[in-house]
């Protein structure tokens, strides 16, 4: 919800909802005081980053990523242990 006190403001929240497809509801309203917190809020949100996902863990009962077909314990897992 964002209430403005002038065409030119609101021309300018309807350019950043357009530009960021954000959804609002506006109004001109000379008499009443702004509130353009809404918007402000989603302006000053941290964007999300994404963090690159962490390789997941092979356990000894799962198969070996080299495709080998074997069980990881019996194909890398044995060498990676000291005989």
């Amino acid at each position: 919800m964002v209430r403005v006190q002038s065409a030119e403001k609101a021309q300018l929240i309807v350019d950043l909802r357009s530009e960021h497809d954000w959804q609002a509801i506006g109004s001109v309203e000379e008499d009443e005081p702004e509130d353009t917190s809404d918007v402000e809020r989603l302006v000053d949100a941290p964007k999300a980053a994404a963090k690159p996902k962490a390789p997941p863990k092979i356990g000894g009962n799962d198969y070996c990523p080299c495709c080998s077909g074997k069980k990881f314990k019996k194909c890398r897992g044995a060498a990676d242990s000291p005989a």
